[in-house]
């Protein structure tokens, strides 16, 4: 089988914010600042990029589609996120505490592109009988 190789288009800084909100109505803000690459195959935009926090590698890559953003992470943590309006993805997330299955449904989803990439993604999250909540991550793609 052959494997066709993604080119790199640009180096990239992505700027993440993610707003959690538990059932409380408690806010937690998290905030992410990471430099990374862009890839294009066919009509989809990739971008990847690493993170290290308390010394564990994850490397997470973007997929952007027309209506769609898929999430993957793999190393430290391991995940994939479908984000679709109207959608429900269900998954499982591998973390070292153990694994956990996630849903999640998409309320609204926003990909604006241009010579950056602004991502908005708004949906309700429930992680087995844990944890119910909403999150909002917005996330801004520039060229380095």
């Amino acid at each position: 089988m052959k494997y066709k190789v993604l080119e790199a288009i640009m180096n990239v800084n992505i700027n993440i914010v993610t707003t959690q909100f538990n059932e409380l109505g408690e806010e937690n803000v998290i905030k992410s600042n990471v430099d990374g690459t862009l890839y294009q195959k066919k009509d989809h935009k990739y971008i990847i990029y690493k993170e290290i926090e308390n010394n564990e590698e994850t490397t997470t890559s973007l997929k952007i589609e027309e209506e769609q953003i898929t999430i993957k992470r793999f190393g430290a943590l391991d995940s994939t996120l479908r984000f679709k309006v109207g959608k429900v993805d269900i998954s499982s997330y591998l973390t070292q505490q153990g694994a956990f299955v996630i849903e999640n449904h998409t309320k609204e989803l926003e990909i604006v592109e241009g010579n950056d990439i602004s991502i908005y993604i708004d949906y309700d999250i429930k992680i087995m009988d844990m944890f119910t909540g909403r999150n909002i991550i917005k996330i801004d793609i520039k060229e380095k």
